[in-house]
């Protein structure tokens, strides 16, 4: 585990400004956009006093909020994506690629790196749902598909699934500490914002505070994406040679 950390920390050392150039407008700005321009998704009621009809009347409402809304949600987690895969490709070309072609390079593998990717959220956010241990360990297993589908190009979305499950047998509990340093970490560090956002949301809404406060929370995501990309490059690379 640490020795994939040491090594996810020597990749953005040595590409530290193509990362974050790279990074930046597929990973901050649009959720920076998506935080200040689409309202969040709606949560339950705590006042009412039937659970069963509470319930009813959240999942209508989150329903008519995804008919909505939902639309800008997918495409920024897809425009994510796209930056996603265009800095693993940045970084698995050794520095013989420039940012226009580790782009087109993920342009290329999109729609493939799109599906694989869902595949993954689906079990893991499953996991996550069952006291978020059993959702790290799926996720520390699954961590390196984003590298394989750059890697090994021409295998298909599930084959990289199975590929990763391959790679990470015998160390599930590494690669789980290591998926949680990104999955909780963004968490933790994005929660603050998150309460802070809806405080001064509830006592009027100051827009300087929003915008300062949804910049942070962007902030978090770029970081969480940029550290799980190089941290899944590192772990791959490790594991495939040995």
């Amino acid at each position: 585990m640490m020795a994939a950390l040491r090594d996810a920390w020597g990749l953005f050392r040595r590409n530290a400004d193509l990362t974050l150039r790279l990074a930046a407008p597929f990973l901050f700005l649009p959720t920076l956009a998506l935080g200040l321009l689409v309202p969040a998704p709606p949560l339950p009621e705590e006042d009412a006093a039937d659970g069963a009809a509470r319930a009813m009347a959240w999942v209508d409402s989150v329903g008519n909020w995804a008919g909505q809304y939902g639309g800008w949600y997918f495409a920024t987690y897809a425009i994510g994506l796209i930056g996603i895969a265009a800095l693993l490709a940045l970084h698995l070309g050794g520095g013989r690629l420039t940012v226009g072609q580790a782009l087109n390079v993920s342009l290329r593998i999109a729609p493939r790196f799109l599906l694989a990717m869902i595949l993954v959220a689906l079990p893991v956010g499953a996991g996550m749902l069952l006291y978020i241990l059993p959702g790290l360990y799926v996720a520390g297993r699954l961590l390196l598909v984003g590298p394989i589908l750059l890697a090994e190009r021409r295998m298909p979305a599930l084959a990289a699934l199975a590929r990763s499950f391959a790679l990470t047998r015998g160390v599930g509990l590494p690669m789980a500490a290591l998926a949680s340093c990104t999955y909780l970490g963004g968490m933790i560090l994005g929660q603050p914002f998150i309460l802070l956002i809806d405080t001064v949301q509830g006592s009027g809404g100051n827009p300087v505070a929003i915008a300062l406060l949804q910049t942070g929370a962007a902030a978090v995501a770029l970081a969480s994406g940029v550290a799980q990309a190089l941290i899944a490059l590192a772990a791959y690379r490790r594991l495939v040679s040995r």
